[in-house]
């Protein structure tokens, strides 16, 4: 519960605009973890991907196209070494056709109500990115 009973504001808009025809359906502020590092910044669900912008640095953006993504789950965080025990017990992790993983961490009860959402859409694209029958 957020300090005091404020609500959290809700993250602005991504500095970049959107290519015509995409429109931004959830966003949330949220934490890329990769390797022993973790960006803190915001992740936006749109119709045709997943677009993380980190706060600073100079690799800002983490883009994971829907036609790419094999299947979405929430698991615990394999790299926490430290912290306190219920530290990324659950994030949401999405796996790319290629064997990658990009993880997320954001608020329990958010990530589970986004999984669906993010389901969806690999649900959607898959067929597209099956090649045709010739």
């Amino acid at each position: 519960m957020p300090l005091f009973g404020r609500k959290p504001k809700p993250p602005s808009p991504p500095s970049v605009e959107l290519p015509a025809g995409e429109e931004i359906e959830q966003a949330t502020r949220a934490t890329l973890l990769q390797g022993k590092s973790a960006m803190s910044g915001k992740l936006y669900l749109t119709n045709r991907r997943l677009l993380f912008e980190a706060e600073k640095g100079e690799a800002r953006w983490m883009i994971v196209p829907y036609s790419e993504v094999r299947s979405a789950g929430l698991y615990p965080w394999p790299g926490a070494t430290m912290g306190a025990p219920r530290s990324r017990q659950q994030c949401l992790c999405v796996e790319t056709a290629q064997g990658e993983q990009v993880w997320w961490d954001f608020g329990e009860k958010e990530e589970r109500a986004w999984l669906p959402l993010v389901q969806a859409h690999i649900g959607v694209a898959e067929p597209a990115a099956e090649p045709p029958d010739a």
